[in-house]
C-alpha cells in the first residue's frame, strides 16, 4: 500500500535531499486530497476535517522545503 518510495542509496547531497521530501510531501498532499474527495463524497465530516489541517500542514512543509532548496 506504499505510494511514496523509499530512497536506498547509500548516499545522498543535502540539495537532493531536500528537493525528495519536496516532492514526496507534494505528493502526499496529492494522497490526501484525493482521500478528502472521497471523504467528503461519503460524508465523513470527520476524516474530511483531519485531512483538511493535514493537508495545510503538509502544504506548509512542502512551501518550506521549496524554500530550503532554493539556490541561491
Amino acid at each position: 500500500m506504499q505510494r511514496i518510495l523509499d530512497n536506498d542509496a547509500d548516499f545522498v547531497t543535502p540539495p537532493d535531499m531536500l528537493a525528495e521530501l519536496r516532492d514526496d510531501s507534494k505528493q502526499l498532499v496529492a494522497n490526501m486530497r484525493e482521500t478528502h474527495g472521497l471523504c467528503e463524497e461519503h460524508g465523513d465530516i470527520a476524516t474530511t476535517s483531519l485531512l483538511e489541517n493535514w493537508i495545510d500542514e503538509a502544504e506548509r512543509r512542502t512551501w518550506f522545503l521549496f524554500e530550503a532548496s532554493r539556490q541561491a
